[in-house]
């Protein structure tokens, strides 16, 4: 049960790229610089992104959305989930290091059943939506044996967590990467991480 309810939170960032892309009926507006706002329904956390990047696909359930720089084989998911595993937390969830080493894992063993090799960078702290997070970093190999390089950034409070996924050519990884440390700092949360929840942690 424990790895039903990580790969409800792991895989729809790993697996939306095989959807087709279509737009996302999901709030939009424009600022002042140009940028566009995405705000989700669900969790309420928001996140501004360039003009020329493509909204995309919604997540299953309303989890989050999927963003398309206008560089070839890249994309950028963001979402929110709920911590209902249960774990070593004083409150009987999910730590943040549980959740990065099932993390991890479940990526390892997705990739290794599509016979796809990666190679892991150590993980950074990072700082999410005012929480402790973990940045997750991995290459590998694409059907065109051109490298891509993974950003997977979380947070994870008692209740829920937040996460992005960013995939891009290694070629491309700083022009990305810099757009999304500008992005980060237009991000917003949302509802309470930390609130309680009704739901019982499963087994």
């Amino acid at each position: 049960m424990i790895r039903r309810y990580v790969v409800v939170s792991v895989l729809v960032l790993c697996l939306a790229p095989n959807l087709s892309p279509t737009y996302a009926a999901a709030p939009e507006h424009t600022n002042e610089a140009g940028w566009k706002l995405y705000t989700n329904a669900r969790f309420g956390f928001s996140i501004r992104y360039p003009e020329d990047w493509r909204l995309g696909n919604p997540m299953p359930d309303g989890v989050g959305v999927m963003l398309h720089p206008p560089i070839e084989q890249s994309l950028v998911a963001v979402s929110g989930h709920m911590n209902v595993v249960s774990g070593n937390s004083p409150e009987g969830r999910q730590t943040l290091e549980e959740f990065a080493s099932a993390h991890h894992r479940i990526i390892t063993d997705l990739y290794s059943k599509k016979q796809v090799t990666l190679r892991w960078q150590p993980d950074q702290e990072r700082s999410l939506a005012g929480f402790p997070g973990k940045e997750l970093i991995f290459t590998y190999k694409d059907d065109k044996q051109s490298e891509i390089i993974e950003h997977h950034i979380f947070s994870l409070g008692r209740n829920e967590g937040r996460g992005i996924r960013v995939k891009v050519p290694r070629s491309a990884e700083e022009q990305v990467m810099s757009t999304i440390r500008k992005m980060l700092e237009t991000y917003q949360p949302g509802r309470d991480q930390n609130a309680v929840s009704p739901l019982v942690p499963k087994q």
